[in-house]
């Protein structure tokens, strides 16, 4: 089921209207906010409406929502229960009642039902049916962002928050800060408190215009999305086109470019190439241990690389390995950090006249170097954001538009994938897959990006979100024409 909040929606969802026939009534009652003198026998008061702000009324941190009403005959008007951190204010002068969300320091619950009693003629009152708020944070373990890189020549990249009951708040980012990410975001980092969100062009679009937003490079905190810090391409004018990130700490921040992998010392604002790191590849860093790996794919030699923050040297892990496998790596497809502490690896074997084309799956013993290997039955859809998910020892990856699970053995024998589906079956619109997959780390449940199509079918698309272990042709939910080519699903962990 899908829930949406309309933000520059700024009236409620709801009209409740109270009509009441009252008896004994003397005419000199003054209604709350003025208007014609009220009937000697009723009480009216009404709560307009808007029908597009959803129920729950979703609220960030410390924002004000107006609800605009019509009285008559009223001497007040009362908040019924409002709970700890949750304000209600009616103001006359506007006729309009402002519930205002807790801010993230206070400690109140998610949920307010807000209840108003207005009294007024002949002693009578009304008490308005319950309305639902739900104060959005965005530290839970079970949320979801989704990024957005935007379209690269007319819009900023974006940020999309869904909460673990299934709430889509659309442009986050904006919604909290007032302003934009900066053009074609690309990749985003937790740390510390902190999100990290790096962008292609930051804020001029790879046309040399001008754009107006907050830059290559934000700090915003975790729970509230408020900025903290931003880079402008200007301040980091020595990268060509960033397009992953990593961070140790705010004295080690990675970046991936053209040329390959920059430090940035957040201290100072100093950018220093990593020697070593030349032509890294379009693909998300893997991080274990504070130390950050990357694939490297020269000349039918596969290598995983490692950058030490300790000294920023880069040294090759598990090549011996790697070479020696029943099926030797060529061509590196991508990396992933193992809940265990090693590292994911799927590769395929072009090249190779004794295994041409076999697609393993592997995992890396960064303790021993010893690497155990799986096969796989079709080549995962590469994707610069990663061509697999992981969860436990479970791996998932597409191929086309059908999804495939692979329960990893650990004796390293045999085809350990199978057909889980084909999201083309189950509705026309898919296309094709967007930049991967991912699985939530607190849920199991893997997410799943879809458009109908490049040119101007991209605004036609899905997030999904299924429970394989539940259903694998019905997901737990499906959100439509949210994404402006999604640059991948993240979780807060």
């Amino acid at each position: 089921m899908k829930k949406y909040f309309n933000p520059m929606s700024l009236l409620l969802a709801l009209s409740m209207i109270g009509l009441f026939a009252l008896t004994g009534c003397s005419d000199d009652n003054n209604p709350v906010g003025g208007g014609d003198e009220p009937s000697a026998d009723k009480l009216v008061f009404e709560l307009e409406a808007d029908a597009e702000a959803g129920d729950p009324i979703l609220l960030v941190s410390d924002e004000t929502y107006a609800i605009a009403y019509h009285a008559e005959g009223v001497e007040n008007i009362s908040p019924v229960n409002a709970p700890a951190g949750w304000k209600v204010t009616v103001n006359e002068e506007v006729d309009s009642i402002l519930i205002t969300a807790p801010s993230s320091t206070v400690e109140a619950g998610k949920t307010y039902t807000l209840q108003l009693t207005a009294t007024g003629v002949g002693n009578q009152s009304i008490t308005t049916e319950g309305l639902n708020f739900y104060h959005v944070t965005f530290d839970d373990p079970e949320g979801t962002f989704v990024l957005n890189e935007g379209n690269m020549t007319t819009e900023n990249g974006s940020l999309i928050y869904i909460t673990p009951e299934g709430y889509v708040v659309n442009n986050a980012y904006k919604r909290v800060n007032g302003t934009e990410l900066g053009n074609v975001t690309q990749d985003m980092y937790f740390h510390d408190g902190k999100i990290y969100v790096i962008s292609q062009n930051g804020d001029t679009n790879a046309e040399g215009l001008s754009f107006d937003n907050d830059g290559m490079l934000v700090v915003m905190d975790a729970v509230t999305l408020k900025k903290q810090r931003s880079f402008t391409k200007e301040e980091l004018s020595r990268l060509d086109w960033p397009t992953h990130i990593a961070v140790i700490d705010e004295q080690h921040v990675y970046i991936r470019d053209n040329a390959g992998v920059w430090h940035l010392n957040m201290d100072d604002n100093s950018l220093a190439f990593v020697g070593g790191s030349e032509n890294a590849p379009k693909a998300k860093f893997a991080i274990v241990n504070s130390k950050v790996y990357f694939p490297s794919n020269k000349s039918y030699l596969a290598e995983v690389k490692q950058i030490d923050p300790a000294t920023d040297q880069v040294s090759s892990v598990g090549t011996n390995a790697i070479f020696a496998a029943r099926t030797m790596i060529n061509y590196i497809l991508g990396i992933a950090s193992a809940d265990d502490g090693n590292l994911w690896i799927i590769g395929t074997s072009a090249g190779n006249p004794d295994r041409e084309g076999m697609i393993t799956l592997n995992k890396l013993d960064l303790a021993t170097s010893e690497l155990t290997q799986n096969q796989l039955s079709e080549q995962p859809n590469e994707a610069w954001n990663c061509c697999f998910a992981s969860y436990g020892n479970i791996v998932y990856y597409a191929n086309g538009t059908t999804i495939y699970r692979a329960k990893f053995n650990e004796e390293g024998s045999g085809i350990v994938d199978e057909v889980l589906v084909d999201l083309a079956s189950l509705d026309d619109n898919v296309g094709l897959l967007y930049n991967g997959l991912s699985a939530h780390p607190a849920t199991g449940h893997v997410y799943i990006n879809t458009l109908k199509g490049f040119g101007n079918s991209f605004t036609t698309n899905s997030i999904w979100e299924f429970d394989f272990d539940s259903s694998l042709d019905t997901p737990v939910h499906k959100f439509d024409n949210y994404t402006h080519f999604p640059a991948g699903v993240y979780f807060n962990k």
